[in-house]
């Protein structure tokens, strides 16, 4: 005991002390009725999941999606596409030994029976896409080989959706005298200059998540002791994201044009395996952009199964030949490879030009 514990008037201090009491304006004991429940606006699921909340909705699935890259030095991504509904050799083998039995165990002429005939039928027309199915294993692996040894960088590249105008009235605006105009605005966190650990490969294998050539494509990169991004969507015939993508770089969106937006804006390359509506909109999206300028125009794209691909943009009239010809249609691994690399590593310098941009010019202050 101290001293001053021996002094008249002086408690003793003792080991443990009594959390205060809340201080009510009116204790709660005193009402005659229970306390009105009452819940703060955002954590009302009800009212985020209305109509009425759709804007916050959206602009969740912006910001989180772009701090969670940008948190986990995600700047610059190969994006592959292609059919949910493709397999690989074993997978289709035994999705086949399952659809005949089916198809045996039904009762003559029932409608089980006509149902599992259909799906054995659908199935067996998709027995071309499994030697691509490990081709697109292959191109994943090697990229993401290539990429964690090479340490691709993006100091002098501009990212996927192209900010070139921006960035020049940015740049002129600082450069103002005086009483000029300037910009008002700091980076945001997509245009800032986040740290990254230093043995981080400089780009990554994105995917939409789901099974086929998607998760070929995650796979290949973890094959390669690599991490991948998976941008999935809630839709009625999918059930979660493919077991290869990383689990911090997982994201399962609600809105299409925000799952896009994200999975174009960091793009560096794309390849597109085969598939149906679902890849065609994705490919003719952002080969828009591409030829509108909302994306760098030398974005290197490879779609991958040459006949397909060929067939499917068959010289109408209605595309500009141009555009058709800077794509490369290719079933080999090694074309495509070296396809992807030699852009990936070319000097910006041309696009700086064609965007009239100075060569150099810092683009992490940049706003889309």
């Amino acid at each position: 005991m101290s001293d001053l514990g021996k002094l008249p008037g002086v408690a003793e201090a003792t080991s443990t002390t009594e959390e205060p009491k809340p201080m009510y304006h009116r204790d709660p004991s005193d009402w005659d009725r229970p306390a009105v429940p009452v819940t703060k606006a955002y954590k009302n699921e009800a009212f985020l999941s209305s109509s009425h909340a759709r804007h916050l909705r959206i602009l969740c699935e912006y910001e989180e999606t772009m701090q969670r890259l940008r948190a986990n030095g995600i700047r610059a991504t190969i994006m592959f596409f292609g059919s949910a509904r493709s397999k690989d050799r074993a997978q289709y083998d035994d999705a086949l030994a399952k659809s005949r039995k089916a198809v045996a165990e039904a009762p003559d002429g029932s409608s089980e029976q006509a149902l599992a005939r259909g799906t054995l039928e659908r199935l067996q027309k998709s027995e071309w896409m499994c030697e691509y199915m490990e081709k697109i294993r292959q191109l994943a692996q090697r990229v993401t080989e290539w990429s964690i040894k090479t340490k691709y960088s993006l100091a002098n590249q501009v990212s996927g959706v192209s900010r070139a105008t921006t960035a020049r009235l940015i740049e002129e605006g600082r450069k103002s005298p005086a009483g000029g105009r300037k910009s008002a605005y700091l980076p945001h966190s997509t245009d800032d200059a986040y740290p990254r650990p230093a043995d981080a490969p400089g780009i990554y294998v994105c995917t939409g998540g789901g099974p086929g050539f998607m998760e070929a494509a995650n796979r290949g990169a973890h094959d390669a002791g690599g991490k991948s991004v998976g941008m999935g969507i809630t839709l009625p015939f999918e059930t979660g994201l493919n077991p290869y993508v990383t689990p911090e770089l997982a994201f399962e969106f609600h809105y299409f044009f925000t799952r896009k937006f994200s999975m174009a804006y960091h793009m560096q390359a794309l390849v597109v395996a085969p598939g149906g509506f679902g890849t065609f909109d994705e490919l003719f999206e952002l080969m828009t952009l591409k030829q509108t300028g909302k994306m760098q125009s030398g974005l290197p794209v490879v779609l991958f199964g040459k006949q397909f691909w060929q067939e499917a943009l068959a010289d109408s009239g209605t595309i500009n030949q141009r555009d058709v010809d800077e794509l490369l249609f290719t079933d080999d691994v090694d074309e495509a490879f070296a396809f992807l690399t030699s852009h990936l590593q070319a000097t910006s310098t041309p696009h700086f030009a064609e965007c009239g941009l100075p060569p150099g010019m810092d683009l992490r202050h940049t706003t889309s």
